[in-house]
């Protein structure tokens, strides 16, 4: 009976907390809805990123018409330079486009290449005919290249395939048990 009870209350708690939570939600949802907080957002590009090792890299960044250079790592993130976003190369046209186009082929020739695909023979040469062909080499299927560049130390620094973290990591060990 008492277990009953206990499940009871515990199933009717957890309800009231959901309709709370879903409520609460509702709420906030109404409230701020389409509101920016005083000002208006700013678009942010990335253009690109580059690693430099680690978790360290290079970021370079467009917002609203500035273009930043950002330097990432695990201690923060920190402006290296900046300075004005080029502009997008825009044409602008004004009148008819002119495309190229390329000449169409004389009928003499069409005629040459459609007899020369007319004479052409349709089926595959037979062993009988054609005593001297090689077989073709076989090769496996569904075989990927081997990869063959191997990582350097630098771009292992900080994985867990690097040397280094691992030496780190036992003498961390032995450092924890000697002291």
């Amino acid at each position: 009976m008492d277990t009953l009870l206990i499940t009871l209350r515990v199933a009717l708690s957890l309800g009231v907390v959901l309709a709370l939570m879903w409520v609460l939600h509702r709420a906030s949802k109404k409230r701020f809805a389409g509101k920016t907080s005083g000002r208006r957002a700013a678009t942010v590009e990335v253009v690109g990123r580059q690693g430099l090792g680690g978790k360290a890299s290079v970021v370079v960044v467009d917002v609203e018409g500035e273009r930043l250079v950002l330097g990432v790592s695990e201690q923060g993130v920190s402006l290296l330079t900046s300075g004005q976003a080029p502009a997008p190369e825009l044409t602008i046209v004004t009148g008819p486009v002119q495309l190229p186009v390329r000449p169409a082929p004389s009928a003499d020739a069409f005629g040459q290449e459609l007899a020369l695909q007319a004479d052409a023979p349709t089926s595959l040469p037979s062993d009988r005919t054609e005593a001297t062909a090689q077989p073709l080499p076989m090769r496996p299927r569904n075989r990927r290249p081997q990869r063959t560049t191997v990582p350097t130390a630098q771009q292992l620094q900080g994985s867990i395939l690097s040397v280094d973290t691992w030496r780190q990591a036992a003498a961390a060990l032995r450092n924890r048990r000697a002291g």
